[in-house]
């Protein structure tokens, strides 16, 4: 595997503005002002150290996640948009690659995600510069105290894993080192249908390091993290061709420094990615190298009702297919007109052109519930992979633009209840399609309109917990660029019309056993809805026992995955595994 080339970018424009510091600054921006909580479990604590985040996001029926085969990249999409408009954002800084405009979460460690972090919808995204409806915020939080904590996991279907961290201090200054190991021969048999056989040629192996550092200077907290990413993955296509294997590996360091006081804040991101890829699963050979770069600086002041925002980025991404270069300020500006109303504004330069978005948030609270309302147009701008790949690259296209509301209802009791619903009309959407060379091209070529509804609802008894979130969507292209009539009309493929996670948790004597059920509704994956493409319901549930000893130094998981051993798929002839059997191992200095 070739080696990483770290290259360091010339970035320090200073602007001038002004804001509040708060410990997750960015994870309040936005201000939805409420957000129904994550639950997690005791089984979710021990997995959420060495998860991946696709793995832990599968228990919140919000995210949408998509992978085409076991072991592959996962991305994810939430409140009804698509996978390029939910951003990624690291306290903040947007993190989603500028050339493909996904980031692959079974890369990012689920141990970066927090309560505040797990939110979207419509103004989800305000803070990310693509103009995105929804967001998906990362945080490197350093523990208190001082400690050690490693885990061992393994299953019987070939995955190993290995998390370990350390934290505590250095004279004044804080520090956390974490490193995560994962890898797969993803090697199992399978039934599907009149089908079965053994699945194999979908290994891969991810490796993670995150170092932090914290301190204070002169009434400045600063905080610098170095997070760097290796990962190499195997597709051996469907069980139609299990002779070709294509071969991704990617490399990715990322290194951010922040600067706080009361009221200001200073960001500086770098990020440097390699990747390669190999495709035998074709009429030819495919042989890709590509490079991708990102430079961040962002200036933020705070005050009591309003927040501002200057982003300047810069990227660039070269090459066997692509040369670009890129440059995106970016300006927000969120008021806070009275205790129930809200406003953001954002801009963003971008190719020549100046994109505007902006929304209104109003909630008011009315006995035991609180409600909220929010209207607003957003844009979602070109990759640059959509831009210039060669070929088909269309350096003609134009900004998606969409406008949406949203209306959501929250209860906090004993019997708490959250139901939120998205509306969206999309005008312009990018879609890959034949060009007239021959070649597929992105062109702005969808209207759509999109509904995105999620009821969540939680009790808490003595000694029995119990959780679900259920989440609809409906999707329908209303007009396409030559108002194709196989297309009109349809439903966008991928997205399930419907699906649920339930989980009951129970404390024994000795330990907690939790069961959890997941369900996944129908899924078209062709264009046209043709039933020859869809992907009939599936439900499978998951059954774990935990138990920890010696004053909580060591934490035991064993777990279940698929029970009833049900037929399952990722699309179609990508059978998941059947039944497996998971150990999972913590190990704490102290607690």
């Amino acid at each position: 595997m070739k080696n990483l080339i770290v290259s360091v970018f010339i970035l320090l424009t200073p602007a001038l503005l002004c804001g509040q510091v708060d410990t997750l600054w960015t994870a309040k921006v936005v201000s939805e002002n409420f957000r129904s909580k994550e639950i997690k479990t005791k089984a979710d604590s021990l997995m959420a150290n060495v998860s991946s985040a696709s793995a832990y996001l599968i228990k919140d029926s919000r995210f949408i996640l998509k992978q085409y085969s076991p072991g592959s990249v996962v991305t994810s999409s939430f409140g009804g948009a698509s996978s390029e408009q939910s951003r990624v954002l690291w306290d903040g800084i947007d993190i989603s690659s500028m050339a493909s405009g996904v980031l692959d979460l079974s890369l990012v460690p689920a141990s970066m995600l927090s309560n505040t972090s797990i939110y979207g919808g419509i103004n989800g995204g305000a803070l990310a510069p693509m103009g995105s409806v929804g967001a998906l915020n990362l945080a490197s939080t350093i523990p208190e105290g001082r400690g050690t904590a490693t885990l061992f996991s393994a299953s019987n279907i070939g995955d190993l894993g290995l998390w370990a961290q350390s934290w505590g201090n250095i004279g004044s200054v804080r520090y956390q080192s974490s490193l995560r190991n994962t890898a797969g021969s993803n090697s199992y048999p399978y039934t599907l249908g009149s089908l079965n056989g053994v699945l194999s040629g979908n290994s891969y192996a991810d490796l993670t390091y995150l170092q932090s550092f914290q301190g204070k200077f002169s009434g400045w907290n600063w905080q610098s993290t170095l997070w760097y990413t290796r990962s190499e993955k195997d597709n051996s296509g469907s069980i139609l061709t299990p002779g070709y294997i294509n071969h991704l590996e990617d490399d990715m360091l990322r290194f951010k420094y922040a600067l706080r006081n009361r009221k200001n804040q200073w960001q500086v991101y770098l990020g440097r990615e390699w990747q390669a890829y190999t495709d035998t699963n074709s009429p030819w050979l495919i042989l890709d190298t590509n490079k991708y770069s990102q430079a961040t600086l962002q200036y933020s002041r705070r005050k009591e009702h309003q927040e501002l925002y200057i982003t300047t980025n810069y990227f660039q991404a070269d090459g066997s297919n692509r040369n670009a270069v890129a440059f995106l300020p970016h300006v927000l500006y969120n008021l806070s007109l009275t205790g129930k109303d809200r406003i953001v504004l954002k801009g963003a330069g971008y190719q020549s052109k100046f994109h505007f978005g902006a929304h209104y948030n109003h909630v008011v609270k009315s006995g035991i519930f609180q409600n909220q309302f929010a209207a607003g147009t957003y844009y979602r701008l070109p990759t640059l992979n959509e831009l210039y790949w060669s070929p088909g690259g269309n350096p003609n296209l134009e900004a998606e633009r969409s406008f949406g509301i949203k209306y959501a209802v929250h209860r906090e009791r004993k019997l708490k209840m959250n139901l939120s619903t998205d509306q969206l009309y999309y005008s312009k959407m990018i879609q890959w399609a034949p060009g007239g060379s021959g070649n597929w091209s992105p062109q702005n070529y969808y209207a759509v309109y999109t509904s995105s509804t999620t009821a969540s609802m939680s009790r808490t008894w003595s000694n029995f917990h119990a959780n679900m979130n259920l989440t609809h969507q409906f999707t329908q292209v209303l007009a396409t660029m030559n108002n194709d009539p196989a297309i009109v009309g349809k439903s966008l493929i991928y997205r399930p019309a419907l699906q649920a996670v339930g989980t009951s948790e129970f404390k024994l004597p000795k330990g907690t056993v939790q069961l959890r059920g997941f369900y996944t509704g129908l899924r078209h994956t062709l264009r046209d809805n043709s039933a020859v493409g869809e992907i009939a319901a599936q439900y499978w549930c998951a059954l774990s026992y935990s138990v920890s000893g010696a004053n909580n130094r060591w934490n035991l998981l064993l777990q279940v995955d698929n029970v009833f051993n049900n037929e399952r798929q990722y699309y179609q002839y990508f059978p998941m595994p059947g039944r497996s059997f998971q150990i999972n191992l913590k190990l704490n200095s102290k607690q």
